[in-house]
């Protein structure tokens, strides 16, 4: 996964923080997006401690807009 970069939607806990948690241990960048910021910045924070990459982005997949700004 080296080079590479993972968009993980749901981010913030459960599978996607597990999906998030295992993709930067395999070495991928990872951009974790949720609604939930500080649940996000708290993983972020956990990845970079790894000395992985981790960038948090608030993101609400039911709207159109949220997903654009996002991006």
């Amino acid at each position: 996964m080296t080079n590479r970069t993972a968009f993980i939607t749901g981010a913030s806990r459960g599978i996607g923080r597990a999906c998030a948690l295992a993709l930067s241990e395999a070495g991928a960048r990872v951009a974790l997006a949720a609604r939930n910021s500080a649940q996000l910045e708290e993983l972020a924070a956990e990845i970079r401690s790894r000395g992985r990459d981790a960038f948090a982005v608030t993101i609400d997949m039911t709207s159109a807009e949220s997903i654009q700004e996002a991006f």
